[in-house]
């Protein structure tokens, strides 16, 4: 069961500090963290250029030994270009994209000749980024299998049966969630793992929750998913990928940069009041 970061993308003065994100990644490689996913959601990746997605995938590859790398673009040139740069990586074992999105009205067709042109074009496994909230449309299970070539999905969606749908109608794909609330769910049900944000700011934590889970500590494991649970509900009002930067220091200790607008960094107000807010989560995890 594996711990995949989204790792943030630290900025500084409006440019990404690669020095930062490499520290980042040895960090949390080293508690708990098993591969990290460069250039999505909580990596601004639809908000960087090519060029950027580019450095972060050459800084996160010299220091992790596996990466999973989100080349999903609505320039289907540039995605194609991501994927072959991929290649250049041994880290690499998979890049990933989210369907097109912004035009409503693509045909199911469509969208499949798109993930099919991208498994062409690399020799690296395609996985599908399944996030209904972000783009707009749902690839579920049943539209994964029509596209054929799909090697894994990381599915961002809190309906654990959605999940669960693709590793019953596709047994040999690499299943995961992205949900911080389904963590113990996606361990408990015996998906490939989890892609979690969490993982940025308390890996420590996931790595016990997994642990807990292996050695059958129910009780253990949900305690654990119940904090996380608790930091999500104090962070989210905030703006979720701004407050993930300060998290990393309450939680690691060290600062994390900012992310670039229109992603907004948190002002000094809002940096105590979640400080304050998680502090009770801090204590019971320990950290």
């Amino acid at each position: 069961m594996d711990i995949i970061a989204p790792v943030i993308t630290p900025f500084r003065n409006g440019k990404i500090d690669l020095d930062l994100y490499a520290e980042h990644i040895r960090n949390i490689t080293a508690k708990g963290v098993d591969a990290v996913f460069v250039a999505g959601t909580t990596g601004l990746g639809p908000a960087l250029s090519v060029e950027e997605r580019k450095a972060l995938l050459e800084a996160a590859a010299s220091v992790a030994r596996r990466v999973i790398f989100q080349i999903g673009s609505l320039v289907l040139d540039d995605a194609v270009a991501l994927a072959k740069y991929a290649e250049r990586f041994d880290a690499v074992e998979a890049v990933a994209s989210v369907p097109p999105y912004y035009f409503p009205r693509l045909s199911e067709r469509q969208i499949a000749k798109y993930f099919r042109d991208l498994c062409a074009a690399t020799s690296r496994p395609v996985y599908l980024y399944n996030y209904p909230a972000a783009v707009g449309r749902d690839v579920d299970a049943k539209a994964a299998r029509e596209i054929g070539c799909l090697k894994g999905v990381k599915d961002t969606n809190e309906n654990i049966a959605h999940t669960l749908a693709y590793k019953r109608l596709m047994p040999h794909m690499k299943v995961y969630n992205g949900s911080d609330s389904l963590v113990l769910a996606s361990f408990s049900v015996g998906l490939d793992g989890v892609v979690a944000s969490s993982a940025n700011y308390v890996p420590e934590a996931l790595a016990r929750l997994r642990e807990a889970v292996a050695r059958g500590d129910v009780e253990r494991a949900r305690s654990i998913q119940f904090a996380i649970d608790e930091i999500l509900e104090a962070a989210r009002p905030l703006g979720y990928s701004s407050a993930v930067y300060e998290l990393v220091e309450i939680f690691q200790g060290y600062d994390a940069g900012e992310p670039r607008p229109p992603i907004y960094p948190l002002d000094p107000e809002e940096k105590a009041w979640l400080k304050a807010a998680v502090a009770q989560a801090k204590a019971k995890l320990a950290l």
